[in-house]
């Protein structure tokens, strides 16, 4: 009895102080471009190069601080925000749940309607780059109705070892599914709306390896109804 109680103790002390822990081995900064509007803004991913189910994403909230936001296609997210100086120097971010919920993937439901298509490689100022595309197996009018876009991917063949950059849900959820595409990060993503008009594109303007990684406790389960009535969360770093 003594050692069931012994056990069930400690069993409980795992779960207190365990945590999920991701981690991120690359830098991906990419300028992405809205045609329409010529609207250019700089995006930041880090990434783990050996596995695509999670990144992070980086933008500038103002001079003091930058907006994070980690996407787990398993179902957890995070939303918060973290003073600049403390995010370059800091190896290891930590978060208490306030700004963390689960969800459940669109790209799940969708998955059939969509599918890979490897292209003829590109030239681009004389270097050669796969090329690939993600597009809507339903009808153009549907296409149309829906205002999907036609997803192409021109990726670095110097990356062998990189798996697929898929950061949209659609994208991550076809690409389990469709295991053709080739490794490497992405030099360029461009979207073709239905009329064959560029629609944006996210061009990469620096790969940096790093070595980062960002916890959260495993208890953390909120909904997106919770997240609302809680107060702003600022990550701490160690």
């Amino acid at each position: 009895m003594k050692k069931l109680f012994l056990f069930i103790c400690l069993l409980a002390f795992c779960q207190l102080f365990s945590q999920k822990k991701y981690y991120f081995d690359y830098g991906l900064q990419y300028e992405e471009t809205i045609i329409k509007s010529n609207k250019v803004k700089t995006n930041i991913y880090l990434v783990n190069s050996k596995q695509n189910n999670y990144f992070l994403s980086i933008e500038e909230k103002d001079s003091i601080n930058n907006d994070l936001r980690l996407i787990d296609q398993n179902g957890v997210t995070v939303i918060a925000k973290i003073n600049k100086k403390d995010f370059l120097k800091a190896e290891t971010i930590t978060n208490n749940c306030d700004q963390t919920f689960r969800f459940s993937s669109l790209g799940k439901e969708k998955v059939k309607d969509y599918s890979f298509t490897n292209l003829k490689d590109t030239i681009i100022n004389d270097t050669s780059y796969y090329h690939y595309m993600i597009k809507c197996n339903k009808s153009l009018k549907y296409q149309k109705k829906k205002k999907i876009a036609t997803a192409h991917f021109i990726i670095d063949k110097s990356s062998p070892n990189f798996v697929p950059f898929l950061y949209q849900s659609i994208m991550y959820e076809v690409g389990k599914i469709n295991r053709n595409i080739p490794n490497g990060y992405p030099k360029l993503i461009y979207f073709i709306n239905c009329d064959g008009t560029k629609d944006s594109e996210l061009k990469l303007m620096k790969s940096l390896k790093i070595e980062k990684y960002l916890t959260i406790p495993n208890e953390c389960d909120y909904t997106i109804e919770e997240i609302r009535n809680k107060p702003p969360f600022t990550f701490s770093s160690n």
